[in-house]
């Protein structure tokens, strides 16, 4: 892998990945990929550093290219719980009160 500021690539992302993790605001998110190359999409360019989303994909500029992160489906929750579809992915709320979020058990993405 290549190097950023003198370290490896693979050392950057095993430190920023679980930054991007908890500043995705409650977003879960799986199904990685990465794209080569520079760093845009439909026609806007990024700079490092920078995010940007690619539909409901979410990505981070890197100097080699970008990160991208598709939505994550829940597949079990509490019976007390049900799946709702959203603009870009799915949560989990409380039967009783869809206004408050209910933790999921399992995700796939």
């Amino acid at each position: 892998m290549g190097n950023i500021h003198g370290c490896s690539l693979s050392l950057v992302f095993a430190f920023y990945l679980p930054l991007i993790v908890l500043l995705s605001n409650g977003y879960s998110e799986a199904s990685m990929y990465n794209m080569k190359g520079i760093c845009s999409y439909k026609d806007k360019h990024y700079k490092p550093g920078e995010t940007f989303r690619r539909g409901c994909d979410k990505c981070f500029c890197h100097d080699f290219g970008s990160y991208c992160f598709a939505p994550m489906e829940p597949t079990s929750w509490p019976k007390k719980c049900r799946r709702l579809r959203t603009e870009c992915g799915y949560t989990v709320v409380y039967k009783e009160n869809p206004l408050v979020e209910c933790r999921a058990y399992s995700w796939i993405g």
